[in-house]
């Protein structure tokens, strides 16, 4: 059997939300209000979660296709080309005429950390018409970058499922619903939800104990102190590995990827997964830009060996 027909063999999975274009500047310390910080422009680089995700899962060997918009102009060419030279389906992205590609100003501190400014456009996220007869065609995995459309949640669910694809849900603190009902149309059915400790603090607040009344398994990214699964069978953390940080913009994306790859494809138990999917996360921030340093899983395996982990 040849390689082609050994990674056609592999899950499919189907990335959908933003793809973008990061400006990124180096500056000495992250601004306050009415202030100043001196900066220096580092890289424009290819960005957006649903766009690491897919690169994320594409360097760790894995089949991807890929559903989101970009305008009809340079990024939007931009934004793509690395994806489809990794091997990434973009054939289902919607190319918007006269739209500017969505893009992100990113704010890069000598320690590594990030604010980010985004510049929207209409083609932010896809909607939910932008699932179309075909888009799920053998997807083992459907993961949803934004649950700022609790309309395009609600279609995803029903069109994954009819699909008999698993699916999952990256909430972030900026995309979450204001209203509590609108919060759960918007993660209603999905099979897990990926957070950070800031959206999950928001989830707690907003919904309490009925969270796991909606989706049936949490993960939590913790920065530095790693990550937590919680659902029916308890609780599971395990901590992060050190890494000599250049920028962590991407790490939940490269952290979601790689968990998914952990757990769909090699079948790893949660405790394997987060380790590897931690282990992942922290090689992703030894780069600028959020898919410059996305590893590979050799990469990754070696990690966990000299680690002893």
């Amino acid at each position: 059997m040849n390689d082609t027909t050994s990674k056609n063999a592999l899950p499919l999975f189907l990335c959908i939300g933003d793809i973008d274009v990061d400006i990124l500047f180096g500056v000495d310390r992250l601004p306050v209000r009415d202030s100043k910080v001196n900066g220096r422009r580092l890289q424009r680089v290819p960005g957006g979660m649903a766009g690491n995700v897919s690169m994320g899962l594409a360097r760790l060997g894995a089949r991807v296709r890929l559903l989101g918009r970009v305008g009809d102009d340079e990024d939007g060419v931009f934004a793509l080309q690395g994806l489809a030279g990794a091997g990434v389906d973009t054939g289902f992205v919607v190319r918007m005429a006269g739209v500017d590609t969505f893009s992100c100003i990113g704010l890069i501190t000598p320690d590594g950390e990030k604010s980010l400014v985004k510049l929207m456009t209409p083609a932010y996220r896809p909607e939910a018409d932008d699932i179309v007869p075909g888009v799920l065609a053998g997807v083992a995995h459907a993961h949803l970058t934004s649950g700022g459309d609790p309309a395009l949640c609600e279609r995803l669910v029903e069109a994954a499922h009819a699909a008999g694809a698993t699916c999952s849900l990256d909430m972030e603190r900026a995309d979450l619903p204001k209203d509590g009902d609108e919060i759960r149309r918007a993660i209603r059915g999905f099979d897990l939800l990926f957070c950070n400790a800031e959206s999950r603090a928001a989830l707690d607040e907003a919904l309490g104990r009925d969270l796991f009344g909606l989706v049936a398994q949490v993960v939590t990214t913790l920065g530095a102190e790693g990550s937590r699964v919680d659902g029916e069978g308890g609780a599971v953390q395990i901590p992060g590995f050190p890494a000599e940080v250049m920028d962590t913009t991407g790490a939940g994306d490269c952290f979601a990827a790689a968990c998914l790859q952990a757990r769909i494809v090699q079948g790893l138990d949660w405790p394997e997964a987060l380790r590897f999917a931690n282990g992942a996360a922290s090689l992703s921030t030894t780069g600028y830009g959020a898919q410059s340093a996305l590893p590979t899983q050799a990469e990754v395996e070696s990690l966990l060996a000299r680690t002893g982990r």
